[in-house]
C-alpha cells in the first residue's frame, strides 16, 4: 500500500454506494447452502427445517468444513473464526450469537433466507430430502397410537426416518410463525 493510503471498512450492508467490496458477495449467486461448524448442530437442524440444505457432521473437523465449503460452493456457518481464515473458505459468517434462536435470525437477515423458506421438506438429521409416502409403506415402524390416528407420512430419501404432522409438528409450525 502506498504512504498516505487510506482504506476504509465497513460492515457488508452498511458500504456506502459507490464503495469497491473487498471480498466477494456474501454467499454464491441463487439458493444458499451451507456447511456449519461443529458448535453448531442445533442451527443446522433448524435451519434444514426451514428447507435448507445444510452439512453438519458432529466430528467434522475446520480443514473438513473448508473443503465441502469450497468443493460444493457452501457458505460456512461458525462460532469460530480461525474457520473463517482457511483459504478455501470463499464466503462465510462468525455468528454472534450463542443461542440458537438469535443464530437462526442473524443468518435469515445476513442472507436474506425469507423468500427461500422450504419448511419440511428436509430430514432434520440427516439432510436427506423428504417425499410424501403412503401409510402402508411405513406401517410397520410407526408408534401403535400413530397408525392408529394419523393418516399422512414423509420419508427420509437418504435415512429412511418417517415423519408425521403429530403434535412436534404443530410445536415446530408455531416456532416458524414466529420467523415469519
Amino acid at each position: 500500500m502506498p504512504p498516505g493510503a487510506r482504506v476504509e471498512v465497513f460492515a457488508h450492508a452498511e458500504a456506502p454506494p459507490g464503495t469497491e467490496p473487498l471480498l466477494p458477495a456474501v454467499s454464491p449467486p441463487g439458493l444458499p447452502v451451507f456447511v456449519v461448524d461443529v458448535h453448531l448442530g442445533t442451527l443446522a437442524r433448524a435451519l434444514r427445517l426451514l428447507g435448507f440444505d445444510t452439512v453438519y457432521a458432529q466430528e467434522m473437523p475446520d480443514a473438513a468444513i473448508a473443503a465441502v465449503a469450497e468443493r460444493e460452493e457452501r457458505v460456512v456457518l461458525t462460532r469460530d473464526v480461525g474457520l473463517l481464515k482457511h483459504r478455501k473458505v470463499q464466503w462465510g459468517y462468525w455468528l454472534r450469537s450463542q443461542h440458537t434462536r438469535p443464530q437462526l435470525e442473524e443468518v435469515i437477515r445476513r442472507y436474506d433466507l425469507k423468500p427461500w423458506f422450504q419448511p419440511f421438506t428436509r430430514c432434520t438429521v440427516c439432510n436427506g430430502t423428504l417425499t410424501e409416502v403412503p401409510k402402508e409403506a411405513v406401517q410397520e415402524r410407526l408408534p401403535p397410537k400413530t397408525k392408529l390416528y394419523f393418516h399422512e407420512f414423509f420419508q427420509c430419501a437418504s435415512c429412511r426416518r418417517v415423519y408425521w404432522k403429530g403434535s412436534h409438528y404443530d410445536r415446530m409450525r408455531t416456532f416458524l410463525g414466529q420467523l415469519e
